[in-house]
C-alpha cells in the first residue's frame, strides 16, 4: 500500500492527513494556517504539523491552495486568502526539509481530482467539475490528472459571459458582465435577494428557504441561476466534450432545488451529441484534503 500526504491550506485552518491510495484517511490534524502571518511562518507551522507524521513510506506531499497556481514553476500566482504568499517556494522548501516529493495546486483543481478519481466521477475518463459557493470555479480532469493549462487558469469558468443583460453589481466590476460567477455564485444569489426580498433573502442560504417554503421571487431567482449555469455547462461541454460533470461546493448543499433544472436546461441547449452527459452531485465529504493528497500520486503516475 502506498502513502500520500494531503495538506489542506485555507485562510483560517489548515488540515494535514495521510491518506492511501483508495483514500482512506490514516491520520488527520487540523490546526490554525496563520494565513494572515506570512508564508514563513505559515510553512513553519505546516512543516511542525508533518513532524506528527511518519513519512518514512509516504510517496508524495500536495498542498491545496485558495489561489491559482503556476503548474510548472509549482507557486502560487494570486493568493487573496493568504496574503504575501505569490511565487513563495513552498514546494522547494518543504521538499528540502522533508525529503519528499512536494506538489501544489489550487482548492478547486484538488476537489474536482478528488471527486473525478475518488466520487462522483470516478471510472470517468474526462471530468469537469464546478465548484458553486460563495464562487464559482472549476477544474478539468482527464485521465485521473488535472489539467492547468496557462499559468493554472485552465477550467476558471468565473468570467465565462452567459446573460450579457444582466445587472452588474459593485462587487463583480473586475469580472466580465453577464460572468456566471456575476449571477449565479452563492454571492450573486445573496445580492439578487436583497434587492427583490429585502434583508429576509440577503443569502443564498435564505433566498433557498424562501423558495422551499413557496415564496415565487426566491424561486424565480433560482430558476435564472440554474439557467445560467446550465448555460455554462453548455458552452464548456461544446469545447471539451466532458464524460460528467460534477458540481460541488455549499449551494450544491441544495441541490434537490436546483439540479434537476440545471439538468433540463443544459439538455435544451447542449450539442444533441452531449445531451446525454450526466451532471453529478459530487459526494466525498472531505474533497479538500482527499484532492491535495492525490495531487502528489497524479503527478508520481
Amino acid at each position: 500500500m502506498n502513502y500520500y500526504i494531503g495538506i489542506d491550506l485555507g485562510g483560517t485552518n489548515v488540515r494535514v492527513c495521510k491518506v492511501d491510495d483508495e483514500g482512506k484517511i490514516i491520520q488527520d490534524v487540523i490546526a490554525p494556517s496563520h494565513g494572515l502571518e506570512g508564508p514563513e511562518k505559515i510553512e513553519a507551522n505546516i512543516l511542525d504539523l508533518l513532524k506528527q507524521f511518519d513519512l518514512s513510506d509516504v510517496k508524495s506531499i500536495g498542498l491545496a491552495i485558495p489561489g491559482p497556481v503556476d503548474g510548472e514553476r509549482n507557486v502560487i500566482t494570486q493568493a487573496t486568502n493568504i496574503p504575501g504568499c505569490e511565487n513563495y517556494p513552498f514546494a522547494d522548501n518543504m521538499q528540502k526539509v522533508t525529503g519528499v516529493p512536494v506538489f501544489l495546486d489550487n482548492d478547486a483543481n484538488a476537489a474536482g481530482l478528488a471527486e473525478a478519481v475518488l466520487g462522483a466521477g470516478k471510472g470517468y475518463n474526462v471530468v469537469y467539475y464546478l465548484t458553486h459557493s460563495t464562487g464559482i470555479g472549476g477544474g478539468l480532469v482527464i485521465n485521473g490528472h488535472v489539467i492547468q493549462g496557462h499559468k493554472g487558469y485552465a477550467g476558471e469558468v468565473a468570467n465565462v459571459i452567459v446573460d450579457p443583460t444582466a445587472k452588474q453589481f459593485d462587487n463583480y466590476k473586475h469580472l466580465n458582465r453577464g460572468g456566471v460567477e456575476t449571477i449565479a455564485s452563492g454571492t450573486a444569489i445573496g445580492l439578487f435577494g436583497k434587492e427583490i426580498l429585502g434583508e429576509e433573502g440577503d443569502s443564498a442560504r435564505k433566498v433557498f428557504a424562501l423558495a422551499k417554503q413557496g415564496n415565487a421571487d426566491a424561486q424565480a431567482i433560482i430558476d435564472k441561476m440554474s439557467k445560467d449555469i446550465a448555460t455554462c455547462l453548455a458552452d464548456i461541454s461544446a469545447i471539451l466534450a466532458p464524460d460528467c460533470f460534477v458540481i460541488g461546493g455549499g449551494c450544491s448543499h441544495s441541490s434537490d432545488q436546483y439540479f434537476d433544472k440545471i439538468r433540463e436546461n443544459f439538455k435544451a441547449m447542449a450539442h444533441p451529441g452531449m445531451r446525454e452527459v450526466p451532471i453529478f452531485k459530487a459526494e466525498l465529504e472531505e474533497p479538500g484534503v482527499l484532492g491535495a493528497a492525490m495531487i502528489g500520486k497524479s503527478h508520481l503516475n
